[in-house]
């Protein structure tokens, strides 16, 4: 159960629609002409057969309509989800309106549901059924652990008509990624009074314990002895101290792992050099990157995936301080560069600098990095598209199509020369800030610097995608988890 929610994969027999509050059908222009084969009642049928030739455009991506038809004597109430048509009719809008289905039927007080689309009945398109069951459970996701008057979502019994084998296979991987993603969401939307470094090490070691993985905390002595000044550097001026996790799953013997690094910043107040306070509260979400590894590495152990993989999560806490880090500072990072600190509130990249150099360390054969780096990644590309620097042609391309399966956009950007150049210091090896001007990139490629020479490495710069401002699809206010989805097929190859 996901959100309140269980689903069964079942049959299209004759008086399969029996019983039930609602029925959903999700339908993209073309699908209607094979609406006989999901063998709906006979009323239903012809009420909407009849809509269908006088309402119009209805297959906006997640538009809804409403009918209610007589059968035996009983209302029957139908909800219709627009998927697209012609080549609109993808996987991600069926999981786009799946997200904005589940919340109509909350909204109607519907417990038992059958859902239909003809789409559904050709055996080769498992990949709809996944996306759609996706949708399903993450538009029912909602944080209202704080609301006083809070009230239980009801249990909703969901039943999918298809025809595929594996359906119920299916249904259930959908059903772990799901909560592995809504678990992600639930730690980005905690505020950072009740998520700090310490919390994120204990939410690991309760993960490690469920799945049967092995994890390392390093704590600030234990970074020391790693000489990873850059990541201390960071949480100086906290209270609240930095910690090191590392969550290593085995699943394909000896075979090489690849390291998913997340950026944990539990809070980002930008440290000496401060951000102004409008909407500072935001900063709660700074750490998703490392809720994204965790809730990737929860799946991949749950779904038993053949590979091997190492989840490492840099957190700390960006706070003024007596004992905090200045401008002007220069820290040596545990590869033995120097940094020269240009703005403390370019501190993700620090963080990373010694967790992926640790990932390397420990022998990963691949590392991807996830972060709220920058806010010039929105400027580049918006809010719905995240940025990639990598330095592997195929692995940048590798990342874009799992995204695209996944309903997660990313784009390449370029590892432009002069960009590089722009972060070196005179002073230090290297500078954390490089200015406004392409700043996804310069933050990108500063990160690289401490990845071992031929280690492919892909860094994810999630600074406009981590959150949403409005309920739409499969995405409701606040925490996204973006980039988990991606993380976890990107392990499982599907």
């Amino acid at each position: 159960m996901v959100n309140n929610i269980t689903c069964k994969s079942g049959n299209i027999v004759d008086d399969c629609y029996k019983s039930y509050d609602a029925i959903v059908l999700f339908l993209c222009k073309e699908c209607t002409s094979a609406l006989d084969k999901i063998k709906l009642p006979k009323n239903l049928a012809v009420t909407l057969e009849s809509y269908l030739a006088t309402a119009g455009d209805i297959f906006g991506v997640g538009e809804l309509r409403s009918l209610t038809a007589v059968e035996q004597t009983k209302l029957v109430r139908v909800i219709v989800a627009g998927c697209g048509e012609g080549k609109e009719c993808k996987p991600n809008n069926f999981r786009i309106a799946a997200g904005e289905v589940i919340r109509e039927l909350r909204k109607q007080k519907a417990k038992k549901i059958a859902i239909a689309a003809p789409i559904l009945l050709n055996e080769k398109r498992a990949h709809y059924l996944q996306a759609l069951m996706e949708g399903l459970y993450l538009g029912a996701y909602t944080f209202d652990k704080y609301k006083s008057d809070a009230k239980p979502m009801d249990l909703m019994e969901l039943t999918v008509y298809n025809a595929i084998t594996e359906a119920e296979a299916v249904i259930q991987r959908a059903a772990v990624i799901a909560e592995a993603v809504s678990y992600a969401r639930n730690l980005v939307n905690e505020p950072g009074n009740v998520v700090y470094p310490e919390i994120m090490a204990e939410k690991a070691s309760e993960v490690a314990a469920e799945h049967g993985l092995n994890i390392e905390i390093l704590d600030e002595a234990g970074m020391a002895e790693h000489e990873m000044q850059s990541l201390i550097a960071v949480g100086k001026g906290s209270v609240r101290k930095p910690r090191l996790v590392t969550l290593t799953y085995n699943g394909a013997k000896d075979e090489p792992y690849v390291a998913y690094v997340g950026k944990g910043i539990t809070f980002d107040s930008g440290g000496i050099s401060i951000k102004p306070d409008d909407n500072m509260g935001e900063m709660k979400d700074d750490m998703t990157g490392a809720a994204c590894v965790l809730g990737a590495i929860k799946a991949i152990a749950a779904l038993k995936l053949p590979v091997n993989v190492m989840a490492i999560m840099a957190c700390a806490e960006n706070m003024p301080g007596g004992n905090a880090q200045r401008p002007g500072d220069i820290v040596k990072a545990a590869n033995g560069k120097t940094i020269e600190v240009v703005s403390t509130d370019a501190e993700g990249r620090m963080v990373l600098a010694d967790a992926v150099w640790y990932a390397c360390k420990l022998g990963a054969a691949k590392v991807i990095d996830i972060a709220t780096l920058t806010g010039g990644v929105m400027v580049a590309l918006g809010t719905k598209t995240s940025g990639i620097i990598t330095n592997n042609e195929e692995l940048g391309k590798e990342l874009v199509e799992t995204g695209k399966r996944a309903g997660e956009s990313l784009f390449v950007l370029p590892s432009l020369p002069e960009l590089k150049e722009a972060i070196k210091s005179e002073v230090a090896d290297l500078r954390n800030s490089a200015g406004r001007y392409g700043s996804c990139i310069t933050g990108g490629l500063f990160i690289g610097e401490f990845i071992k020479e031929g280690t492919p490495w892909a860094h994810i710069d999630i600074g406009g995608t981590s959150t949403v401002t409005e309920t739409k699809g499969f995405k409701t206010i606040g925490g996204t988890a973006f980039g988990t989805m991606t993380l976890i097929r990107l392990a499982g190859k599907f």
